[in-house]
C-alpha cells in the first residue's frame, strides 16, 4: 500500500469528521450518500461510526518506544549535529533498544526500524559523509595557529 504524505492524511481525515458531522445532522441520514458526498469509502464511514479509530491511531499503541522516548532521541541526535558528530543509523537503533532494553529484557527492533524512525520524524535527515577538505586540515593544525596568531 502507497505510504500517503502528512498532510494529505489530515485531509481525508477532515473529510471523514465532515461525513460523520454530515450523517449525524442529516433530516435522512444515508451512510452511502454521506460517504460519496465527502469522497470517502462506505466501509470506512461505517468503521468510525461504530468506533473504529484511525490506523495511525491504532498504531501508536503497538510501537515500542513512546513518544517521549522517540522525542528524547531526536533531541540526542539533534544535540550530536550541533557537536559535529552526526549519529549512525545504528547507534540511533543502539540507543532505541536500550531505552526498551530497560522494560522488556531481548527486544530488539527490525532492520527497517530506523528508516520508520526518520519517516515519523522529517526533521531528522540522514547526510553522505563529506572529506574534509585538505586546506581545512592544516587550519586546524595548533602548530600553524600558533604561528598565525604570534604575528598578529
Amino acid at each position: 500500500m502507497p505510504q500517503m504524505k502528512e498532510g494529505r492524511k489530515e485531509q481525508v481525515e477532515g473529510r471523514i469528521q465532515q461525513a460523520i458531522q454530515h450523517y449525524k445532522t442529516s433530516d435522512k441520514p444515508s451512510l452511502r450518500l454521506s460517504a460519496e458526498k465527502f469522497g470517502i469509502t462506505y466501509s470506512t464511514l461505517r468503521g468510525r461510526l461504530t468506533g473504529r479509530q484511525a490506523q495511525a491511531t491504532r498504531l501508536v499503541r503497538r510501537q515500542a518506544l513512546s513518544e517521549y522516548n522517540e522525542k528524547s532521541i531526536v533531541r540526542w541526535c539533534e544535540t550530536l549535529d550541533e557537536w559535529g558528530h552526526p549519529a549512525r543509523k545504528s547507534v540511533v537503533k543502539g540507543i532505541a533498544e536500550a531505552i526498551v532494553a530497560c522494560r522488556v529484557k531481548g527486544r530488539t527492533f527490525g532492520k527497517n526500524w530506523v528508516t520508520r524512525f526518520l519517516r515519523r520524524h522529517p526533521g531528522l535527515a540522514v547526510k553522505l559523509g563529506t572529506r574534509l577538505d585538505h586546506q581545512r586540515v592544516f587550519a586546524s593544525d595548533p602548530v600553524l595557529l600558533k604561528d598565525y596568531f604570534s604575528k598578529v
